[in-house]
């Protein structure tokens, strides 16, 4: 009996120990979040996510994807944290842009989503034109999207860098707003 009676303690100890470095201070001292702390707290995380979205006819309009989506309700607004988010366009049956980057944040239930870090927007199918830029806000029900950051288009070799530019997607439609640049090449 004796034999075990250390191993006991020593598991009781180390097991006190995890609970109290894995618990937070407020939490061993019987303390409840602020409202302010509480308004803070996601509330609902979804992994591997995938939503569609409709227009008013039923087609399908566009689909996000997203490998982790952190929603947060606030009084006045909600906020969706999207962790490398994709981002398909449709018209018709067809698949007309693509979206990628590496993070994004959807504001009011999707009206707006501004997708930030190594952000692609690719004319489909390809080959088709090719948006680069380091962030970009998109308003998806209206396939629009606009940046005010530097962008690159390829279209195969050929390359347009400018400052700033308008995409109305539905009319397949970009406009670079100052300082452009191009460079073509004669096949």
């Amino acid at each position: 009996m004796r034999t075990w009676f250390p191993l006991v303690i020593v598991v009781a100890l180390v097991s006190l120990g995890l609970w109290f470095t894995e618990s937070p201070p407020e939490q061993l001292l019987g303390k409840r979040p602020t409202q302010q702390q509480h308004n803070r707290a996601a509330d609902l995380i979804i992994r591997d996510a995938r939503t569609r979205h409709y227009s008013i006819d039923g087609d399908l309009a566009y689909e996000v994807d997203a490998k982790r989506i952190t929603f947060f309700q606030f009084a006045r607004r909600d906020r969706a944290d999207l962790t490398e988010p994709r981002m398909m366009f449709y018209q018709g049956d067809d698949t007309k842009w693509r979206t990628e980057s590496r993070s994004g944040v959807a504001y009011d239930n999707g009206q707006k989503v501004v997708l930030e870090g190594d952000v692609s927007v690719m004319e489909l199918p390809q080959p088709g034109i090719t948006l680069r830029t380091p962030k970009i806000e998109i308003r998806p029900r209206e396939e629009f999207a606009e940046t005010d950051k530097v962008v690159t288009i390829a279209d195969g070799p050929n390359l347009t860098t400018g400052k700033g530019l308008r995409a109305d997607l539905k009319k397949d439609k970009v406009e670079i707003l100052s300082d452009v640049e191009s460079r073509y090449e004669i096949r």
